[in-house]
């Protein structure tokens, strides 16, 4: 199916974002540093919602709460420029013919916008950035022959959060446990979460 046309005045309009010359150092170490710092808050509000109290926590968990320049989140905000959708002349066009332009007109300057951000990476503008792995919802369901390894995978966000900040206070792995899941995978998983706080793990 060929994509919709755009008007010449509007394909003019849709002119690459020239970039701005200003780069931000350390760029991948903030967006770094704000990946840690969701994780580290996301715990320290397990602790504080299980009822235990500061005195309790490692001290580099203290340190981190009691100094509001560790909990600065940091940001680089990009303007793409205005979107002006075509005009709809009624006479001559449906609202489904003026929808499918339209749409393809954001998706070029929305598409234009993202690559030449990526070009500013590649001239040195701006730093790569790693991007987040999403954490799991509710978790995933596994069938039992390919869990091996991964068994845990399906354990709701908050217990594993739950998991890691019992395990900063240094909670026996099978106390954390309990009846129902394998002292060997919550070691794991609160490693893994703790170790994305940049917090060490012993």
């Amino acid at each position: 199916m060929a994509k919709p046309k755009l008007p010449p005045k509007l394909a003019a309009e849709l002119k690459e974002p020239e970039p701005s010359r200003q780069s931000v150092a350390g760029q991948a170490a903030c967006a770094e540093n704000n990946r840690e710092r969701e994780v580290r808050l996301r715990i320290i509000q397990v602790l504080r919602r299980l009822g235990i109290s500061d005195n309790q926590w490692p001290d580099f968990v203290r340190a981190f709460y009691a100094n509001p320049q560790q909990r600065i989140e940091y940001h680089q905000f990009m303007t793409p420029p205005p979107f002006q959708a075509p005009e709809f002349d009624r006479l001559n066009q449906s609202p489904k013919d003026w929808m499918q332009v339209a749409d393809r007109a954001w998706e070029l300057q929305r598409n234009r916008f993202l690559q030449r951000c990526a070009d500013w990476v590649r001239e040195g503008v701006d730093e790569a950035i790693v991007e987040a792995t999403p954490a799991r919802g509710r978790g995933t369901k596994r069938p039992a022959q390919v869990r091996g390894r991964n068994r845990g995978d399906n354990t709701p966000i908050e217990r594993r959060y739950e998991w890691a900040a019992k395990y900063l206070i240094r909670v026996p792995l099978k106390e954390i446990a309990g009846a129902d899941a394998e002292a060997s995978t919550v070691g794991r998983i609160a490693r893994e979460i703790v170790r994305s706080a940049g917090w060490p793990t012993k």
